[in-house]
């Protein structure tokens, strides 16, 4: 289900029906519950998968099974030798997100009259506010550029195999 349609099943069952959060605005950490609970869910889903089935993968390999022989802790096998290199492909998958989160994030902020940028670009785009529109759409732009350039240099810290080199 789209963020969105989350967002409204959550207001209408626990804001209209059992009262327990404020439907939208800001100012306490109630107000901040239910847009990142309808956010965050998918994205929350799709990583556990990920790192499950590449947890799997490099379980499975030649140096975790050496690991293993040579007597090491189960604890120091899996947190050193296999998520370390399981913890790729999750991070490409978390920096495209985040990039994804913060473009969707405009019809969750509107759904819940949240003050953000993206309630920034839906008013810009409503009041014909072109600058506005602009400015939020170069910044989007630029986080793309910035976030895979981080997550490019994070690999590096992560796998000593890999090295860039000037």
């Amino acid at each position: 289900m789209p963020s969105f349609w989350v967002g409204l099943l959550m207001i209408l069952f626990f804001s209209v029906y059992l009262g327990w959060f404020p439907s939208s605005g800001s100012g306490t950490v109630f107000h901040l519950v239910m847009p990142a609970i309808s956010l965050g869910w998918l994205f929350a889903a799709v990583h556990m998968r990920l790192t499950r089935s590449s947890m799997l993968d490099v379980l499975g390999s030649e140096y975790v099974k050496l690991a293993r022989l040579k007597g090491l802790p189960e604890a120091l096998v899996i947190s050193k030798h296999a998520f370390k290199n399981a913890l790729i492909p999750v991070l490409t998958l978390a920096g495209i997100n985040l990039v994804i989160m913060v473009n969707v994030a405009v019809v969750v902020e509107t759904v819940f009259a949240w003050p953000g940028v993206g309630r920034l670009l839906y008013e810009g785009i409503a009041f014909r506010d072109f600058p506005v529109v602009q400015a939020t759409v170069l910044l989007g732009g630029v986080m793309i550029v910035v976030v895979n350039l981080v997550v490019d240099i994070l690999y590096a810290v992560i796998d000593p195999r890999i090295r860039y080199e000037a």
